[in-house]
């Protein structure tokens, strides 16, 4: 591996006990760890203090402090941390309970480079892990490389699709339709083509992000094998900004609805400066791709069931003639 394969890892964590455990799992697991920078936004909670003072010294990581008071919740805390983007020629975003297979830097750079595009993204809703009593790790290796389907689009979330855990998947390489956010490797120009949209909130984060990708131009495929775990929280949920309380909910909700209206389900999708849609691809191209039509607020079969495309979803009339609502789908499947 080269000085050009350097990776940033940008993580928000957000008064997050397990981020020290993953900062030393990503470093210790590296192929090459000299050549991994981080970008940490780092929400802590000065009346319940984790200590991180280790990772300080590190010329490789980069933090930038915030209390959770202070915090306005996950995208605007990955903004903050691709910010710390020094132009590496790739970037990881990872959540701050993962799990490292070894070598996983040199591995994802040798898939990035193998897929069939010029700007790719690998991604997925990365599989589970947990430790149990006695702290022995355990990987739920049933899922294998799980594919993406959709278990809930209505009008109470804004028209965001909700996802969830699809099947394994079977294709090589895999398409996928989506963006997740606790696991997505790129090329490093990614986080200043596509940075997060700090007004936008938790519901929604995702899709605004492979909305806006693959305007910009990105495929977006599933590893080839799996390289990260995401925690499986067997005991406490892990703090998140919503314990602010509802009222804070939904003052930030009304603005990221009102954000993915007009990125999605408008003609004003180009409105919203850095955060709005790309222009090498139109909102049309990714609804062929992925199987949705926006308008309807229907979608192909495929999307509910995690099916890939290949290469797109929608071929023909009868594909589009095909669409259900989210509530046809869950009928099916019940």
């Amino acid at each position: 591996m080269k000085t050009e394969a350097r990776i940033f890892v940008a993580i928000a964590s957000y008064a997050d006990p397990e981020l020290p455990r993953t900062l030393q799992d990503c470093i210790d697991m590296a192929h090459r760890p000299e050549q991994l920078s981080f970008g940490l936004c780092w929400q802590q909670d000065p009346e319940d203090p984790i200590d991180i003072h280790r990772f300080r010294g590190d010329p490789r990581i980069r933090i930038i402090d915030r209390t959770v008071r202070e915090s306005r919740g996950g995208p605007w805390a990955r903004n903050l941390a691709q910010s710390l983007w020094r132009g590496e020629p790739y970037t990881l975003q990872v959540d701050s309970h993962m799990k490292f297979e070894p070598d996983w830097d040199s591995r994802l750079i040798e898939m990035l480079e193998f897929m069939p595009a010029a700007k790719p993204v690998i991604t997925m809703n990365a599989p589970l892990f947990h430790y149990d009593e006695q702290g022995e790790l355990h990987r739920n290796f049933d899922m294998g490389v799980p594919t993406t389907r959709v278990s809930g689009w209505t009008e109470s979330s804004g028209w965001s699709p909700w996802f969830d855990f699809g099947p394994p998947n079977e294709q090589n390489p895999g398409r996928t339709r989506f963006i997740n956010g606790n696991f997505a490797f790129s090329r490093g120009q990614w986080c200043t083509e596509v940075p997060q949209d700090p007004d936008h909130y938790y519901w929604g984060e995702e899709f605004n992000i492979t909305v806006r990708s693959f305007t910009w131009g990105y495929d977006l495929f599933l590893p080839t094998e799996v390289v990260a775990w995401h925690m499986l929280h067997t005991h406490a949920p892990p703090r998140r900004h919503w314990e602010h309380g509802d009222a804070v909910i939904q003052k930030r909700n009304e603005v990221a609805f009102e954000r993915l209206r007009r990125l999605i389900y408008s003609n004003q999708g180009h409105s919203l400066g850095p955060y709005g849609l790309g222009r090498v691809r139109t909102l049309r191209d990714y609804e062929i791709y992925a199987g949705f039509d926006f308008q309807s607020k229907r979608a192909h079969p495929d999307v509910f069931t995690g099916v890939n495309p290949d290469p797109v979803t929608i071929r023909s009339e009868a594909d589009w003639a095909n669409c259900i609502s989210w509530e046809e789908a869950a009928e099916r499947r019940a």
